[in-house]
């Protein structure tokens, strides 16, 4: 498992715009408040980015570059609030979750194939088309 930076990280992530728990136009940082992620699906996860719900911009990568590959999970610290987040796979394909409420002390977020099914959608398809030996379609599309 894998423990990211608290206080920087927490705000990088969620923008000094973020609305904490209390309603106030700041970023609620609780140093004992973490939150681990849990990758159970069968897809890499290569992009985890939250944003305050309703938000037109997501915040940066939160697994930096790295890959969150299935079985692995990591430990985030995190702000009180319900985000909207964006999970990106190996392939490029995007899912976005809506209204993820991370205001508990410790909270585990497990990932499964059903969390995004479009993963799997696009893993289907992509595999017909190779069978059917036509070009392989393109993520988000």
């Amino acid at each position: 498992m894998r423990t990211l930076p608290i206080l920087a990280f927490t705000i990088a992530a969620l923008g000094a715009a973020a609305v904490g728990c209390s309603g106030s136009a700041t970023v609620t940082v609780d140093p004992g408040a973490t939150l681990t992620v849990e990758n159970r699906s069968d897809f890499s996860i290569t992009e985890i980015r939250v944003t305050s719900v309703g938000s037109s911009t997501w915040g940066p990568n939160l697994i930096g570059g790295d890959v969150l590959l299935p079985g692995e999970s990591l430990t985030l610290s995190v702000g009180c609030n319900t985000y909207d987040a964006l999970l990106v796979d190996e392939d490029g394909v995007d899912c976005e979750l809506h209204s993820v409420n991370l205001c508990l002390n410790d909270a585990n977020w497990v990932i499964r194939n059903n969390t995004c099914s479009v993963f799997g959608a696009f893993r289907a398809a992509k595999e017909a088309a190779e069978k059917a030996g036509s070009a392989a379609p393109e993520p988000n599309q």
